[in-house]
């Protein structure tokens, strides 16, 4: 009994002691990607931040700003701005990488909108060029009113009908009207 006790108690030190040399190493992980950021090898930092990230149980704060300003060098604005928010939910004014986590935040939020705006100009490019094959139909059903010409809203009591500002009751877009609207074009009082 005695031999089974102490047995267990061995193999919970050793395992223990495991633990603790496996934490030391991704703590000297985390260290070392810290210099490599710090020397400008931000893909390499980044290997060893995202093994830390993957294999420790409780994950130190000062990840969450490693990552996150490493991943601001990558491009990676979103993640960038996702992990230094993180850092300072975690530590608040008072951290140690509050000041520098605080200045890369807006830079990565300030890039991030720079590319949202960009795409949706692309996007609102991509859609001005953009034409509906009508596939040699000469009217489409109206995307309004699916056709029917009248639209239905909720009333204070009851239902109200209206006629269809788009198709003016008819139910049916020409195929350039159709594409107008699309577009966001299509004037709802000039319906033809």
């Amino acid at each position: 009994m005695k031999k089974a006790i102490f047995i267990t108690l061995l193999l919970i030190s050793v395992f223990a002691e495991a633990q603790i040399i496996r934490e030391s190493e991704l703590l000297r992980r985390m260290d070392k990607g810290a210099e490599l950021m710090a020397k400008g090898q931000y893909d390499t930092a980044q290997v060893l931040f995202q093994s830390v990230l993957q294999n420790m149980d409780k994950l130190p704060s000062q990840v969450a700003y490693y990552f996150g300003r490493n991943s601001f060098h990558l491009g990676k604005y979103k993640q960038s701005i996702n992990w230094l928010n993180k850092y300072i939910q975690l530590k608040g004014t008072k951290g140690r990488y509050y000041e520098p986590a605080i200045t890369y935040l807006q830079y990565a939020e300030d890039e991030y909108l720079k590319i949202q705006r960009s795409q949706a100009k692309q996007f609102r490019e991509d859609l001005e060029d953009a034409n509906y094959d009508c596939g040699g139909l000469e009217k489409m059903l109206c995307p309004v009113c699916h056709g029917s010409g009248v639209v239905v809203q909720a009333g204070i009591f009851d239902e109200v009908y209206k006629t269809c500002p788009y198709s003016l009751g008819e139910g049916y877009l020409s195929c350039e009207e159709y594409n107008l609207f699309m577009r966001g074009d299509l004037d709802a009082k000039v319906g033809n």
